[in-house]
Formats: C-alpha cells, structure tokens, sequence
C-alpha cells in the first residue's frame, strides 16, 4: 500500500511543478475575461456518464495547462491533456466550444479508453 501512496503522491508533485512551470493563464490570452467548464466523465465502453462537474477558471492566477487526470483508479499512465486544443479555442476567442480526449493509460494489459467531454464557456474584454 505504502508504494501506491508514493507512486501517488510522486505523480502529484509532478503535475503541480508542471503547473507552477506553466505561463499563466491571462498571459497567454490576456482578453479572456471568465472561463467555465463543464467536465463529464464516460466510461470506457463511451456509454455510461459516471460523473460531471463544474470548473470556474480564476483566470488571473491560473496556468495555461488543462490536464485532466484519469478518474480511473485502476488506471496507469492515463490522463487528459487537452492543453492544445483549449488554447487553440481561447486565443481565437471563441465562446463556446467543446473538447473530447480518450485516455492513453492502461487498466491491466487493456487501453483504458476512458473519455472525457469538456464543455467550455469563455467571456472576453
């Protein structure tokens, strides 16, 4: 048990440095006012919704980074960064958009294939 809580507590560190590294937010996209997210997660077989929540982006102190981790616990490796296509969005100041990823982790010896759906909502100055 002791390794797992290690394994996580190492991929924590990394993806905070990850954020602290990163360019703000209102740096890379200095007219976005307000982003809203609305992040679902499906299961791997794409067809349940096993959760949805809401994310309000403090654009003044935020990264430039969407890394959206696996919420699979079995899952290795995985996760969602879909950093490229949130800011292709923002920089072209668009409203409203929507970004989908599959997961690239592994449950055992199969792809997880767990998708996540991001549904974002942006004001601009």
């Amino acid at each position: 048990m002791n390794f797992r809580r290690s394994e996580g507590a190492a991929r924590f560190a990394a993806r905070r440095q990850r954020e602290i590294d990163a360019p703000r937010l209102h740096e890379a996209v200095p007219k976005l006012a307000t982003l809203r997210l609305e992040v679902e997660e499906i299961g791997g077989a794409g067809t349940a919704l096993e959760s949805k929540h809401v994310r309000h982006v403090v654009v003044a102190n935020a990264p430039a980074l969407f890394v959206v981790v696996c919420a699979d616990s079995s899952c290795k490796e995985g996760g969602h960064d879909i950093t490229s296509s949130m800011m292709s969005h923002l920089q072209r100041s668009d409203d409203e958009f929507v970004v989908e990823d599959e997961c690239n982790g592994s449950v055992g010896s199969a792809p997880c294939r767990r998708l996540i759906r991001v549904r974002a909502r942006a004001s601009y100055q």
